[in-house]
């Protein structure tokens, strides 16, 4: 046994041990991971959670399309760019709008409720990537498809829709957070399954129809109330916060973006990795291809080291635009 394994380490592997589910296998070995000490004696532990984490992501997601299978495939929009946000809201509340306003879609909009039916996509330009926004008909408590559940539950963040133009704003927000409730969604900062069948997902408020009159009013009230959710005013008709929105857009999606170079080139910042935040320098070479991975020795990066080209090891946590050059 590798040495210095922690109890929260211990703990996690004798849950893994005991789970039922694939569901809660994953979250146990997600917590194995987070608390496994990363040196040298536990590099083949660690290649083997890795391999088990990437397994069983792949039989659930067998088992979803298994269970899908037989419904429209326009209900599930396949996920692109580097990560897909469900939106979700009461009739009225202008989610169409937000997704017309930051994307390339051309959804119907109207003043009357219910214009969305189906699923309406649209890829959201961030910088130097695409992320794909998914417009869910409304969702009222205990009124709702059973393909919406899944939508959001699959979704990797979510988008909240809260129209602070209306004074039953509070009520709103009580009632969207009643059916994430129903649908057995919690908002978190990390994507987590637990042992009773709920999903805790990514996601915020957007506040929607901010030039108003009285908006400002309504915010403070819901910031008052609410200090621990994460409210973005924003108005679709005249696009006021649009860059904020868009990066608590990314932000929520907990990733980063990794570019690569070639000794000697000039890095390649056209087309970046899209690694889950706290990846390291090994988990980029296995992105890039797993024989890559066994015969890296080292790695330079640019961007969160101490000075240019530093040379790290392959257990250095990389951030968000970091250049990486891989020695093998």
């Amino acid at each position: 046994m590798p040495a210095n394994l922690t109890p929260e380490y211990l703990a996690a592997e004798k849950k893994y041990r005991e789970a039922k589910t694939l569901e809660e296998k994953l979250k146990a070995l997600k917590e194995m991971w987070a608390t496994l000490p990363k040196h040298k004696g536990t590099d083949k532990l660690q290649a083997d959670i890795k391999r088990r984490i990437s397994q069983i992501k792949k039989e659930i997601e067998e088992e979803r399309q298994r269970r899908k299978r037989g419904a429209p495939s326009f209900l599930f929009p396949e996920k692109e760019g580097a990560g897909q946000v469900a939106i979700v809201g009461k009739p009225n509340s202008g989610k169409s709008s937000i997704l017309k306003s930051l994307t390339n879609a051309n959804p119907e909009i109207a003043d009357y409720p219910f214009t969305t039916v189906l699923p309406r996509v649209g890829m959201m330009k961030f910088e130097d990537i695409q992320i794909q926004l998914v417009d869910l008909p409304p969702f009222l408590k205990s009124k709702f498809q059973w393909w919406q559940r899944e939508i959001v539950r699959n979704a990797d963040a979510i988008m909240i829709v809260l129209d602070i133009s209306s004074d039953d704003v509070l009520d709103d927000y009580y009632e969207l957070k009643e059916v994430l409730k129903e649908i057995k969604v919690e908002l978190s900062d990390r994507d987590e399954y637990s042992f009773s069948g709920i999903i805790k997902k990514k996601g915020f408020f957007v506040l929607n129809k901010f030039d108003s009159d009285g908006a400002e009013e309504r915010f403070k009230i819901l910031t008052d109330s609410f200090y621990d959710e994460k409210f973005i005013p924003y108005s679709s008709l005249n696009g006021f916060n649009k860059n904020a929105l868009k990066n608590e857009i990314f932000k929520s999606l907990k990733i980063i973006r990794v570019y690569t170079k070639e000794p000697g080139k000039e890095p390649d910042m056209e087309d970046p990795m899209i690694l889950e935040e706290g990846s390291t320098v090994l988990d980029a070479a296995e992105e890039l291809h797993k024989d890559f991975a066994k015969k890296l020795k080292y790695a330079k990066v640019w961007g969160s080291a101490k000075f240019p080209g530093q040379r790290v090891e392959r257990n250095y946590v990389l951030k968000d635009k970091d250049i990486v050059e891989f020695h093998i």
